[in-house]
């Protein structure tokens, strides 16, 4: 199936503000909304992964269907969205009921719980489906009309990434679903901007959940790991004129730094991507592992370890502790005995406990 292409012209004068993968999470994206002041003046682009993780799914897509008719919001879908397909095509129903059942915060459980239907191992998918489809016609429609891509004179907005500047020659799936998309190093004539894969993951030293610019191959990354990463944010993209800056907002109880410390030097961040490691000698908190593809030595959290088929592996972590001053305030991800984990300015590593003060929630 060829990508969806929307061609639109703006207002050279209006504020855009972009948005990606809010996922449910209603109450982030109205946070954000308010954060960097959103008005009836400004142009909104919502750059798919509308729903899906978060908690309130339905009623997200239903605010944005709403501010679509009252202001200028542009949207595109994302592979979170494309829901819609399996209701209304006989695709495969026995994978749909195992989904529902192992993504418990889904628009189409929410959808269920509204009907009173209970959804367990035994339900009838194929009443489900027409259920849906009868009571929730309109927003299952509104996200089979989303297009894949949209473009305006000076940038291409698509979810996880395009192959060509030729649009229409752009694949639906390759469009939504595209991982690490600036590692394949295409470069293009206009920025194009995406989500879908958490800014963090491009960190080989140390993870950053902030909108990455690569102004050599003009893409713009967006996807602050919301609802799909422990450390995660809802990342807004602020386009003013020539000037682009990013604001943030995350859930997490705040710290204050006491004393300053420096940043360590050869760290490494591990993600889901690479997760192979060997355990050289455990301990009651941390152990002393090996990281399997590079060799790099760290202590990982005893809960981020797991057993695989293949072997050890860890969830995300790091081993890089943050510079700080004193006065810089962070955002608190997890606490160990010594050393807490924090975010600061989008940033993940560790800091001493004994230069860190909880300050608020």
């Amino acid at each position: 199936m060829k990508a969806v292409v929307k061609k639109v012209i703006i207002d050279k004068n209006k504020r855009v503000i972009v948005i990606s993968d809010i996922h449910g999470n209603l109450k982030f994206f109205k946070r954000l909304l308010e954060k960097v002041n959103y008005n009836k003046d400004d142009v909104l682009f919502l750059v798919g992964d509308l729903i899906e993780k978060g908690e309130n799914s339905l009623e997200t897509l239903r605010y944005i269907m709403q501010l679509s008719k009252e202001q200028e919001v542009y949207v595109l879908t994302g592979n979170c969205d494309t829901l819609w397909e399996d209701i209304k095509y006989e695709i495969d129903d026995e994978n749909l009921l195992k989904y529902m059942l192992f993504r418990k915060n889904s628009i189409l459980n929410e959808m269920c719980k509204k009907l009173s239907i209970e959804v367990n191992k035994k339900s009838d998918i194929s009443y489900i489906k027409e259920q849906l489809k009868k009571n929730f016609g309109i927003e299952l429609n509104y996200l089979a009309q989303l297009p894949h891509i949209i473009e305006t004179e000076n940038y291409i907005f698509a979810h996880a990434g395009i192959t060509t500047e030729n649009l229409e020659k752009n694949k639906a799936h390759e469009v939504i679903k595209r991982d690490a998309f600036m590692d394949e190093g295409l470069v293009f004539s206009k920025y194009v901007i995406v989500g879908h894969w958490p800014t963090a993951n491009y960190g080989k030293e140390k993870g950053d959940c902030n909108p990455i610019i690569n102004r050599k191959q003009k893409i713009i990354s967006i996807d602050g790991g919301n609802a799909i990463k422990a450390e995660g944010q809802l990342n807004a993209l602020i386009i003013d004129g020539n000037n682009i800056t990013f604001d943030s907002v995350d859930d997490f109880e705040k710290g204050k730094i006491i004393k300053g410390q420096e940043a360590n030097k050869n760290t490494i961040q591990i993600t889901w991507i690479n997760n192979l490691i060997e355990i050289l000698q455990e301990e009651e908190e941390f152990s002393l592992c090996r990281h399997v593809a590079t060799n790099h030595e760290l202590l990982i959290k005893n809960d981020k370890i797991f057993k695989a088929k293949d072997g050890m592996r860890c969830y995300d972590c790091t081993d890089y502790f943050i510079e700080a001053k004193e006065g810089d305030i962070v955002s608190i991800i997890e606490k160990a005995r010594e050393m807490t984990l924090v975010k600061k300015n989008g940033v993940i590593g560790w800091v001493q406990n004994r230069n860190l003060r909880k300050i608020s929630h």
